[in-house]
């Protein structure tokens, strides 16, 4: 059961970084300045990392690791949702 919340996990991941890599222009309206698009290009390759290794955590199967990882990415996505709070205008 935790390997298919892990496999669905990444996948989301993998879907957020597709849309920060590929698709950017949905939320650059929101944004300030246009060279906050760079942070847009690093979380997209981040999340790109965190899908893929969500994915091998899941192949593995050790809890600590399970955890570990999402542990990580949910430290990402609160920097993430913190850089984007603060370019976002006002």
């Amino acid at each position: 059961m935790i390997r298919i919340l892990i496999i669905l996990f990444a996948l989301l991941l993998l879907f957020l970084s597709y849309v920060l890599l590929k698709k950017p222009q949905l939320l650059t309206p929101l944004l300030e300045q246009k060279e906050d698009l760079s942070f847009l290009n690093t979380y997209g390759q981040l999340y790109l990392a965190f899908g893929i290794l969500g994915f091998i955590a899941a192949a593995v199967n050790l809890k600590i690791i399970i955890l570990f990882y999402i542990f990580l990415a949910l430290v990402l996505a609160a920097l993430f949702s913190l850089k984007l709070a603060k370019s976002l205008k006002k």
